[in-house]
């Protein structure tokens, strides 16, 4: 069993605490990690993924130390960052070869092999030998996910991974996450929440440098549903829920509205108790946070 363990871990530009002692501890699957910009989730990631060195506090990954096993973690580790590139005269699979024998101590038969099997797992043969410059940006996010699997790493590391793909290319990244967090840790940090909605098994929610929750995307969602409500009203009654509530949806229909709002309490005849997906329990859990 991986585990991946932050433990008290704070970090400073100058005066400006980015992180404040935050900890948690995850094990293998897709993790997803939330935040708004400016929560501290990239400066988390950037620890984790040994770009930064630790300010205080400690990481670990199964018995290895990053303050004092430095390259063994790295080895252990992939990353994708999310302006990921490669130079665009080479192909994908010239672009993967070239990586792995930078990473890998293995001879050129197995280095080939290798990549052939990461080509075959993420459905890339269609494309793989024309030259970076000519791929979509679809096609160059899949060949930044190929790079990260090199030498099975048991830990990955992925930021913000559909930003900028067109609704297509994003839900073909998206099914790349249960192929690519099999035996291993899959961390991938986000502002789109339909990136992970369906695909990860534990959440971490990060704000103003803290951690508000950790735990699974079930539980995240039951803590909210008491005071989630949802109605059809007129503008008159939704005047009155915006004085007394807090509104986290809102669809125009004709002179009527379908809203869905926080409060302890209906704040009309017809509100129902509402179905929420995991966006509403993040839209509400930040609401609850707010500083």
């Amino acid at each position: 069993m991986i585990r991946l363990t932050v433990s008290n871990l704070s970090h400073k530009y100058g005066n400006v605490e980015a992180l404040k002692n935050i900890s948690f501890e995850v094990g293998e699957g897709l993790v997803g990690v939330l935040g708004p910009n400016g929560a501290g989730k990239s400066t988390a990631m950037k620890l984790i993924t040994t770009l930064f060195e630790i300010q205080e506090g400690n990481i670990f990954l199964n018995d290895l130390d990053y303050k004092k096993d430095l390259k063994d973690v790295r080895k252990s580790m992939g990353y994708l960052p999310q302006d990921f590139s490669a130079y665009g005269n080479l192909t994908g699979r010239e672009f993967l070869e070239v990586v792995a024998s930078l990473k890998l101590d293995w001879d050129k038969n197995k280095i080939k092999s290798h990549v052939d099997e990461i080509i075959e797992k993420l459905d890339m043969k269609g494309y793989v030998d024309r030259r970076f410059k000519q791929y979509s940006g679809g096609m160059k996010q899949k060949l930044g996910f190929a790079q990260v699997l090199i030498g099975n790493p048991k830990l990955i590391v992925v930021d913000e991974p559909t930003v900028g793909l067109d609704p297509e290319q994003r839900n073909v990244i998206r099914e790349l996450f249960p192929v690519i967090s099999k035996n291993r840790i899959v961390l991938v940090t986000t502002h789109i929440v339909e990136d992970i909605e369906f695909y990860c098994n534990y959440l971490i929610v990060i704000k103003a440098g803290n951690v508000i929750y950790k735990g699974t995307k079930e539980q995240f969602i039951s803590e909210v549903e008491e005071i989630a409500w949802e109605a059809d009203m007129d503008s008159n009654n939704l005047s009155k829920v915006m004085e007394k509530g807090k509104i986290i949806r809102t669809i125009h229909q004709g002179d009527k509205y379908h809203i869905k709002y926080i409060s302890q309490e209906p704040l009309t005849d017809n509100s129902v108790k509402a179905s929420i997906s995991l966006q509403d329990a993040y839209i509400i859990h930040s609401s609850i946070n707010e500083r």
